[in-house]
C-alpha cells in the first residue's frame, strides 16, 4: 500500500473492509495507519452510494460533520468508482488533531447547506421567470416574490431578495419599497 498522499487509486471497498476496523478504534503505535497525515492535512476515504456522491467531482467542497458535532470543510481530491458505489477521498485541514488518534470514524457528509424558509413546492407560482408564493395575512392574499435557493422533489428553501438583487431584476426603487416580504410564521397558501 502506498504511503504518500498523491495517489489514492488503490483504495476500494474490499481493501477498506479487510482492514477490519471498528469505529473509533485507536491507532496502535506499531501498526500501519488507516490514513495519511501530512502537515496537519488529513485524508478521509468514504465509501458512498448516494445521488450526491454519484455526481460529485474532484475539486468539489462539502462540509463534514465530525463525531464531536463540529463541521469542517472537506475538498474531494479523488473519486474511485466501483460498480455500486464511489470511494470519495476528502482532504481536510481543520480539527485534524482530533482525528489523528483514530483509524475509523463515523461522520456525515453535508453536500449542501442553505438557510431560509422551507416551503412546499406546491406553494410556488412561476410568473415571467420569477417565483412567487401567496401569503394569507388576516384573510388578505398577496403574492410575494421569493428567491429559490435549493429545491428537491417536495420542498424548496426560499428567501427574500435583497434590494440590490431586485434592482438588478429591473424593479424600480418605488416598487421595491412596496414589495411584501416573507416572514417567520406567515401562512403560505398551497396553490397546486
Amino acid at each position: 500500500m502506498p504511503t504518500n498522499n498523491e495517489d489514492f487509486s488503490y483504495l476500494n471497498s474490499q481493501m477498506l473492509e479487510e482492514l477490519n476496523l471498528n469505529a473509533f478504534s485507536s491507532i496502535p503505535e506499531s501498526k500501519e495507519a488507516g490514513k495519511i497525515v501530512d502537515n496537519y492535512e488529513c485524508y478521509i476515504a468514504c465509501p458512498m452510494n448516494t445521488k450526491n456522491s454519484e455526481v460529485a467531482e474532484v475539486g468539489d467542497k462539502s462540509l463534514l460533520r465530525l463525531p464531536d458535532g463540529s463541521e469542517v470543510s472537506g475538498e474531494i481530491i479523488e473519486i474511485n468508482n466501483e460498480s455500486d458505489k464511489q470511494i470519495i477521498i476528502f482532504k481536510i485541514k481543520e480539527k485534524v488533531e482530533n482525528l489523528m488518534e483514530y483509524r475509523k470514524i463515523l461522520l456525515d457528509v453535508i453536500w449542501w447547506k442553505y438557510s431560509g424558509w422551507k416551503v412546499s413546492n406546491s406553494a410556488l407560482i412561476e410568473k415571467n421567470d420569477l417565483t412567487y408564493i401567496i401569503r394569507n395575512k388576516a384573510g388578505v392574499k398577496e403574492e410575494i416574490l421569493v428567491k429559490v435557493l435549493r429545491q428537491n422533489d417536495t420542498y424548496s428553501i426560499v428567501e427574500n431578495y435583497s434590494e440590490d438583487e431586485l434592482l438588478d431584476l429591473g424593479f424600480s426603487q418605488d416598487e421595491i419599497v412596496e414589495f411584501p416580504k416573507i416572514k417567520l410564521y406567515d401562512e403560505i397558501v398551497v396553490v397546486k
